[in-house]
This record gives structure tokens, sequence and C-alpha cells, in this order.
């Protein structure tokens, strides 16, 4: 007789936690840090410090350059980001909804943008927003907090207030881009394969890490896919090691794409995406469940993601593996200002 599978093989698996002692984080006071220097015009802020430089852009409130150690770790910038291309569960019941508030093209209303800086190793600049689309009302209210560290370390504080009752929303979080070369990304979460809220009891928690390439999962219709839950931490790098490292207070969401979110919510068939050139990197608080509705029931009401209030936080930290462990750079821990 055949084996039904060879010796070894996994036939299931759980994890639970284990109570364990955590020893108290290291916290890096201010006084410690390298000095920044700051110069502002009319239509940018320019953060300089050992080794990086940092530019913001006043009209459109975003960083449009991050440049650490000679090299351009963001090239577009770091925006909110209400949509995700609908899935097949998606397109019968929440996505003529999402379309209709305009989640798909929502433009950013730049009300108010502050700058503090109460030492010579931080500054903090702030961008009050409105999210909306054209021929709808106004959808959030958002307020972004960028604290630069003189590390080159950049804390994002987010604060996400809905204007007016909506639908369960497809995700809240943020898109930018890298260049493409950031191809390679380990992350300390649920996987290795893709999960969400409703979808995530098989993907295990560990250390696990792919090519971006590998992270897209090849659907005949494109859609939502690739998003990995509970993130501690996480890393894009290029293939000598360098890139960015973002760390969950205490957790997020994080996909990453060779395409943009546009690209596949367009595309009819796998033929029709298109490489972008970037590496399109999406980072949320969270993602609303998928359900089933193609074939079955809608997502599970605890699983939707409701229109509320909602603060969010993470940092995103330069970074060299042949310096720094992703596990390592993690637990090193600035103090808030």
């Amino acid at each position: 007789t055949l084996d039904w599978a060879p010796k070894g093989h996994l036939v299931t698996a759980s994890q639970f936690k284990v109570p364990v002692e955590e020893k108290n984080p290291v916290i890096l006071p201010l006084s410690k840090l390298p000095t920044l220097n700051v110069k502002e015009n009319s239509r940018q802020i320019t953060v300089c410090g050992n080794g990086f430089n940092i530019v913001f852009n006043k009209f459109n409130g975003v960083i449009e350059k991050y440049n650490y150690n000679g090299l351009d770790l963001i090239s577009s910038g770091i925006k909110e980001n209400l949509w995700r291309a609908p899935t097949d569960n998606d397109i019968p019941v929440q996505a003529p909804k999402w379309k209709a508030e305009g989640l798909d093209r929502i433009m950013r209303r730049i009300a108010d943008i502050r700058i503090e800086q109460s030492s010579r190793q931080v500054i903090k600049i702030t961008v009050d927003a409105v999210l909306a689309a054209y021929n709808v009302k106004p959808l959030f209210d958002t307020t972004i907090t960028y604290t630069i560290y003189g590390t080159g370390d950049i804390l994002i504080n987010s604060r996400f207030s809905p204007r007016r009752e909506l639908p369960p929303l497809p995700r809240i979080g943020f898109r930018f881009g890298m260049p493409s070369q950031f191809d390679r990304m380990t992350w300390y979460g649920r996987g290795p394969h893709e999960n969400y809220e409703d979808k995530k009891e098989s993907a295990l928690i560990g250390v696990y890490s792919a090519k971006v390439d590998e992270l897209f999962e090849q659907y005949v219709f494109p859609q939502e896919n690739g998003n990995k839950c509970d993130v501690r931490w996480a890393s894009l790098i290029d293939i000598n090691g360098f890139g960015l490292l973002f760390v969950g207070k205490p957790h997020f969401n994080i996909s990453a794409h060779p395409y943009t979110t546009e690209n596949i919510t367009n595309a009819k068939h796998t033929y029709d995406l298109v490489k972008c050139g970037e590496t399109i990197v999406n980072i949320d608080y969270r993602q609303g469940g998928l359900g089933s509705a193609s074939c079955g029931p809608d997502t599970l009401e605890k699983y939707k993601l409701k229109a509320e209030e909602v603060e969010f936080k993470f940092m995103i930290r330069p970074f060299s593996r042949n310096t720094w462990s992703e596990a390592n750079l993690s637990k090193i821990i600035l103090e808030e200002v």
C-alpha cells in the first residue's frame, strides 16, 4: 500500500501563550541621541541627521524623500488608505457600498501642518487632513504626527476620526512606495501564507521571509491578497541587507506588492497586471474580514471593521542587517515626546 503522506508530515498544529516574565526594555533618552538640523522654506521641511536626510512636502503633507547612507528608501509618500482591491467575497455586498462612498478615489485636503522642536534631537511634524472623494460628503478627519529622531527613526502616530456613519470598511492604514530593489520581506507575525481577521488560525505566529514576488497570490481574477496579521515587526531590504524595519506598537497588518492597488483593482486577469517599478507597502491598523459572500454569508459581525475613531502607531527604522538583526533592533525603545 502507498503511504498517505511521508513520515514527519504535519497534520495539525496550534499555538498558545506561555506566561513568561519579560525583561524591562532599555529606553534610550533623547539626550543620548545625535542632533538634527532642520531647514524650512515655503515648500518643504528638510531634516538632516547623521547619515540621513528626510524631505517633507508641505503642500501634500507627506514625506517625499527618505535617504539613508546614500540610499533612497521611500519613493512615494506615506498616505492614509481605506481601500483594498475587492475580493470575490467583497464584490456581491461590500464593494458597491465602498465605491458609493468613494473609498476607491479618496483625496486628501490638508487642513493644517504644525512643526515642533523641543530639543535638538527630535522634531515633530503634525498634519491634519480631511479624507473625501468627489460628490460625496467627507469621510474621515485624520491627524498624523511624524516624530523624527536623531537616529533617523520615525514614529508615526495617527488618529482616524469618521465624519459620519459609514459601512464596514475594507481597511484603515497607510500606503507608500519603496524603490523596487527592496524586494525581500521578513516578518514576525502570522504566516507564511496570507491571512486575515477571519482567515488566520492556520497561520502560526513565527519569523518568516520571502521575496515580494512570492508574497503575491496569483488569483486568476486579481484582488486583495498577501496580507499578514498580528505582525510585531517586519523589514523590507535589498540584496545587500539595507532597508527599513517597521516596528508595531504593538501590532499591525502588512502586505507588499510589485503592483499598485489601482492596477490590481482594475485588472480582469493576471495578464493585466503590470509591475509599477516600486514595492508598494501597506501597513494597516486592521483590515476587515473576508467573509464568504461569493457563495455564502457575508463577513461575520465580529470580523467587520467598523468606522469608528482609531489610534494607530508604528515605528520606521532605517537599518543594515550587517549591523543589526531585526529582532534585536526592534527591542530598542526611544523616549517618546
